[in-house]
Parts: C-alpha cells; structure tokens; sequence
C-alpha cells in the first residue's frame, strides 16, 4: 500500500511538522494515512490519483455523496450573494422552516455550526427549563466532544476494559485529560436498549435529573422494538425531558429522522452532519414548551446561545439543497433497500466463510462484527474481534475501499455494482486476514 500512496506519505509528513499526530483531530478513522484530494459521487481520489469507493463521506453528512452538481450549484450563487452576514439572512429563515416542517416535535429552533455545539445547547436547554442539573446518558454513545459529552463515551485513544466492569449509575469515566472529574458528578449512565435499568436510575434520581439524552441509532446499533417509546414514557411519567441526537439519523432514516421512522417525539432534537451537507451546521429544536421557557422570557433571563457562523447562508444553502433533493426524488427508500441488500450480502459471506460475525445497521449504515454473541449494546460491542476487524477493513481499503471498523454509510450514489464490488472486496480481505493472522 505504501508504494501507492507516495504523495499521501510525504504530506503526511508535512501535516506531523504542525499538526499533533499529523491528523486535524483525535477521532481519525483512517487505517492509512491517505490524503484525499477530490471526490465525486460514491467515489475519492488521493493525492496519488488512486480511487476509492467512499464509505465514509465526510464521516457522514455526504448523503448526495461527493460533489452534488445541485448542491455545488446553489452553494456557488450563495458565495456570489455574500458569505456570512451576522444575523439573519433569507436562506437561514427558509432552512430553519424546513426543518420545523419535518421533524413535528420542533415548534422552534437555533442554528449552531456543529452538532457539538447542538448537543451541548440541548444540555443547557434542558438544565434552564427543568431547574435541575443531572442528566442520563447511554454507554458508549457520542454527543460531541464538550466535556459533559465525552462521559463514557469511550472515545479515549485506550479505552478501559469495561466487558466486566460494573455499570455505573452515578459516576461515569471521563474520556479526556483536561476535563475536571467533578463534571461527571451531574451526570448517570444506562446501558442502551435496557429500559428496566433506565427506571431504576430515573427512579432513584429524577429529581436531580434534567434530561435522557440517547442517539436513536447508538454508532450502528438499532433500538429494540419498543425501547424509545419506553424512554418516551418514562420521561414522562417522571417530568424528565427526552432529548433525541438525531445529528447521525436526521434526515438520513427518514425526512423526519428517526423520529418519523420509529414513531416518537422528543422534547429537545439535535441535528447535523446532512444539515449541513459537508458544511459545518448544527440544529437544536424543541418544543412549545421547552423553547418558550428557554427563550420566551425577558432577554437578560433567557438561555444564552451566540455564535458567529449560526445560521450561515452556504451551510444553510446546502443543506437545504439537500433536504430538497432527498424529498423530490424519494430517495429514502433507494437508501434503505441499498443497506439491507448490503448488509444481507455481507451476512452471506460471513456464513459462507463460517466466521462468526453480524452486520449491524439501519437503514443507510452498517458495522460487521465478528461475534456470535448477541450486541444490543456498547458493552457487548467489545466482545467483537477488532484485531481481525482491523485487518478486514485494511484489505478492503488496500482493494480500493474506503471504510471503518465502526459506522459505516451509504449514499444515493452508491450503485448496485458498487455494493458488489465491496463484497468482493470484504470476502478476499477476510480470507487474507483469517490466514496471515496469528490464532
């Protein structure tokens, strides 16, 4: 791979001379240090001239895929219009119409730049309008990376074994140097999809506590049937609020995100990634009540949310563009038949290899991992053998395919030959991987 990748490696080079670890961030997916140059629909391209097919799309905001020649259309008439106001512009105020339009638990909201920024406005939201300061998060989910976010979220470059540990209900890890331990104190973590361990931590807490705040989907992990709906009416009976990070699923299971697609209405959404198509955006809506409580009272009483670039006109533009072009052309259900044919391909070749593996995902994303034991949570996530995940996903990106150990997504310009291709790829580079690894 190295002899391919020449142009890649030196610019690496240049990147560790003023960049950390030579990366623009700490979460890096990449298994090879590949710089990419340009991309067009499902595919990249690297410094070197060798494509790719991209499973990764921007780590997932790219449902179009690369270079949209809609979106890349109206997102240069916006640059020609001007690039950032201050305040408010007529794209912004259309953007955030459609969004209210198709998520219904939104009677309002605010635009951030990123779904950090969302999730952390949602944590503030909720601590304003309930008085308390205590919230529940869920093992292993990602909120972003502010310190109330990065709580178990084993986002740490080494991540404790947890297979055996207790599960806590009143301290979870801190998952970075520089964020104080006295910010865990607020904070209560449930294992996901297990809603009798949610009540005994609502039960024991709920007066301190502010607000559940779960992905739909955890990485690629599906609810068990019921379970939102259970967090929905514990929420409920216990006057907590529920706060859905739909910044993966908005507008990427359905136009009403997840919460069209499993039938569930949160108090307080968060939205990203496809809001912005590419661009940095970030949405954060509530209901009625919530935002009226949060920004219906005198200015010096009201919640405080500021940022230069909230509202945006490109990022506005081309998410609206987006959201546009995912309606008209009723790609929603290309999208979900191109996961599960894909999925269920990859789920053949693990059975017909007799590796024992399942392929997580919903709709347009999947995982494989390879345990036989049930996963319905991040705990049970870990028993998957990531040393030969590692080498699978090496191979296929050596193959010429771009993807993870963890989520992976798909867009509407992945193709039928596309998929198979990846197949193709998957089934060498396991079999490579079964034979050069150690046993």
């Amino acid at each position: 791979m190295e002899e391919r990748i020449r142009k890649s490696l030196e610019a690496h080079e240049r990147a560790k001379r003023v960049l950390p670890g030579g990366k623009f961030s700490s979460v890096d997916t990449k298994v090879y240090p590949v710089v990419l140059e340009r991309g067009a629909g499902a595919h990249v391209w690297d410094l070197d001239g060798n494509q790719y097919l991209d499973y990764i799309l921007g780590n997932g905001p790219l449902i179009l895929g690369h270079n949209h020649p809609e979106v890349i259309a109206a997102v240069i008439d916006q640059l020609g219009r001007g690039v950032n106001f201050g305040g408010l512009n007529p794209v912004g105020i259309t953007f955030a119409e459609s969004i209210k339009a198709a998520v219904p638990s939104i009677a309002a909201l605010r635009l951030t730049s990123s779904g950090t920024e969302a999730t952390f406005y949602a944590l503030r939201i909720a601590r304003a309008v309930t008085g308390r300061t205590g919230f529940i998060r869920f093992e292993g989910a990602y909120h972003g990376h502010h310190d109330a976010a990065l709580l178990s979220s084993k986002l740490t470059l080494a991540p404790p074994d947890i297979r055996d540990h207790p599960i806590p209900d009143t301290r979870p890890f801190v998952d970075s140097p520089g964020i104080p331990e006295a910010t865990a104190d607020d904070c209560f973590v449930a294992p996901f999809n297990n809603a009798a361990r949610l009540r005994a931590i609502l039960e024991l807490h709920a007066r301190s506590i502010a607000c559940v705040i779960l992905e739909p989907v955890q990485r690629a992990l599906a609810p068990l049937p019921g379970f939102l709906q259970e967090v929905r009416a514990l929420c409920d009976e216990l006057d907590v609020l529920m706060v859905l990070d739909e910044i993966v699923t908005g507008f990427r299971l359905a136009h009403g995100g997840a919460q069209e697609y499993y039938g569930v209405q949160a108090d307080i959404t968060t939205l990203g990634k496809i809001t912005g198509a590419g661009f940095p955006n970030g949405v954060v809506g509530g209901s009625a009540r919530v935002m009226e409580a949060a920004f219906g009272r005198p200015a010096a009483e009201q919640v405080l949310h500021a940022g230069t670039f909230s509202g945006h006109p490109v990022a506005a533009t081309a998410g609206l563009t987006t959201i546009r072009i995912l309606q008209r052309d009723n790609l929603y259900a290309a999208l979900h038949a191109a996961g599960e044919r894909l999925r269920s391909l990859l789920a053949k070749e693990l059975a017909a290899e007799g590796v024992k593996g399942q392929v997580l995902g919903v709709g347009p994303m999947w995982q494989v991992v390879f345990t036989d034991r049930e996963v319905r949570d991040y705990r049970s996530s870990l028993w998957g053998d990531k040393r030969l995940a590692l080498a699978v996903v090496k191979g296929m990106w050596e193959r010429g395919i771009l993807c993870t150990t963890g989520r992976n997504y798909l867009s509407a310009a992945h193709t039928d030959a596309d998929l198979d291709q990846t197949v193709a790829a998957f089934t060498a580079s396991l079999r490579d991987a079964r034979r050069t690894l150690p046993q």
